[in-house]
């Protein structure tokens, strides 16, 4: 098979930003290509914005070429692959939850080559690092490894519920409460009661986690579960209300100045690009992919650095987000043409204001994560020629940033370029996660961007653990899903 761009279901792409609604949904009407391996109906947002990223982006063409192949021409092997890449996620076994949790450590290593996120303010004597949706903890084990005074904390899934195991040792965390993060009613209900008469009436957790901390660092990484047993009403409303409900929890968590890391899948999905829009108005959005893990799927890291959540536009958000929360959770929502979920119809106006304000930062953020997926799909069986895994030294960027920009205005958009110097010489694999050996760190360390001038960056300190840990239990949810996402 070759190795040239796959033909494809749709022809020469006009080149042009101008164009009107009804000039993107007739594009698109020209479009067969199906973006989703496991044949999901894309909504109407999705449509829109993927025509418009058809008619402006040759990067994105590129990959969903390249999808097409896998998703479509060559169905039955990509089902195959991907049917069992399930199994095996959701049978995992202490070696496979091990694996993964050294996998994180090294995907936290080369994000922090590429974008230096970890090179942090100072904002008092200690970083405090707050994990949502910690298991197996990964990320905050690397952490610790560049900052071993931190104090970390963490909420997450009791194995009981599904969960999966805290891999870090108890003495290095600060604090661990096991709990259903998109039940907390007193986080993101504002006052609302629940309906007695509500399916999970008894299981909605009035506490308020590390309500009275404000973290430097936050991490959202947590994945709807298929090991989980859940309300049937719960099932097609739960990735709406996890995304929301750690989005609420982490800015109302996050320190003045801090960073927020969360895991978000298809930038050119309406939904993930929407989060990177409304981010945008009150932090610095940067995102990552990492070159060869999960490189084939959509997945990618956004980083938002500088995150102001006193701010009138952070505070207009999280108001949204619950709303939101509540009509995924309740049925009875406030704001009735705010897009919800990727499935729903959404408010042309609304879409329209985030292209026009959104849209060519949107597509400098996303070349760098549609560049990583389309070489890594050219080298399957199902999408490409089957020349094998990339190679770790291979010569490209997978990580880009925009400025904060002000709420409602248009993007001034500048040549971007990658926030680390490129190219990289290959990165040393992390060091399994041992709580008393010394632990090696491939990163440099430098000034931080954002960084106020009367405070100094951090830097990193040797290897070492002793933190006092207290352990906590309220409910259920939700760890890291093992499985891919495709």
């Amino acid at each position: 098979m070759s190795a040239e761009t796959p033909k494809s279901h749709i022809g020469d792409v006009d080149q042009g930003l101008r164009t009107t609604l009804d000039e993107l949904l007739a594009g698109f009407a020209e479009i067969t290509l199906q973006d989703d391996p496991r044949d999901k109906q894309m909504s109407h947002g999705d449509k829109i914005l993927k025509a418009y990223l058809f008619k402006n982006e040759p990067h994105f063409v590129n990959v969903m070429k390249y999808r097409d192949r896998g998703w479509v021409q060559n169905k039955e092997k990509g089902d195959a692959f991907f049917k069992a890449q399930r199994e095996k996620a959701d049978n995992t076994d202490k070696v496979g939850e091990k694996r993964f949790f050294v996998m994180m450590q090294q995907i936290l290593d080369e994000m922090q080559g590429q974008t230096g996120f970890l090179n942090l303010p100072v904002r008092g004597e200690e970083l405090h690092v707050f994990d949502i949706c910690m298991a197996p903890g990964g990320y905050t084990a690397a952490v610790l490894k560049y900052y071993p005074t931190a104090k970390a904390f963490g909420v997450t899934l009791p194995e009981q519920d599904g969960g999966h195991a805290v891999l870090i040792p108890s003495e290095a965390l600060a604090g661990l409460k096991y709990m259903d993060v998109t039940m907390l009613i007193n986080e993101f209900g504002d006052g609302g009661s629940v309906p007695k008469t509500h399916p999970d009436y008894k299981k909605f957790i009035i506490t308020r986690p590390f309500s009275y901390y404000k973290f430097d660092l936050v991490f959202c990484d947590g994945m709807v579960l298929r090991t989980q047993e859940r309300a049937t009403y719960r099932e097609k409303s739960e990735v709406v209300r996890l995304i929301h409900s750690q989005l609420i929890l982490a800015i109302q968590r996050i320190a003045p100045g801090g960073t927020l890391v969360m895991l978000l899948h298809k930038i050119d999905c309406f939904s993930s690009a929407f989060i990177l829009y409304t981010l945008s108005t009150f932090a610095k959005v940067e995102v990552f992919k990492p070159l060869k893990k999960h490189n084939t799927r959509s997945s990618f890291y956004m980083i938002a650095k500088d995150v102001q959540p006193e701010s009138e536009a952070a505070k207009a958000a999280v108001k949204k987000w619950k709303n939101r929360w509540w009509k995924a959770t309740f049925g009875d929502g406030k704001d009735e043409d705010e897009p919800i979920h990727p499935k729903t119809e959404t408010d042309e106006s609304k879409l329209f204001e985030m292209i026009q304000e959104f849209g060519p930062s949107l597509m400098e953020l996303g070349r760098p994560i549609w560049d990583v997926q389309a070489e890594a799909l050219k080298r399957t069986e199902y999408a490409g020629d089957g020349s094998g895994p990339l190679s770790p030294s291979t010569d490209m960027p997978r990580s880009i940033s925009i400025p904060a920009r002000p709420p409602l205005s248009p993007s001034s958009i500048a040549p971007m370029s990658p926030s680390s110097t490129w190219p990289m010489s290959p990165m040393t694999p992390t060091t399994p996660f041992t709580p008393m050996m010394p632990l090696s760190k491939t990163a440099s360390w430098g000034k931080g961007t954002n960084v106020d001038e009367n405070v100094s960056p951090r830097s990193p300190r040797s290897p070492g653990f002793g933190r006092g840990f207290q352990r906590f239990s309220a409910g259920s949810y939700e760890g890291a899903r093992w499985g891919p996402d495709k």
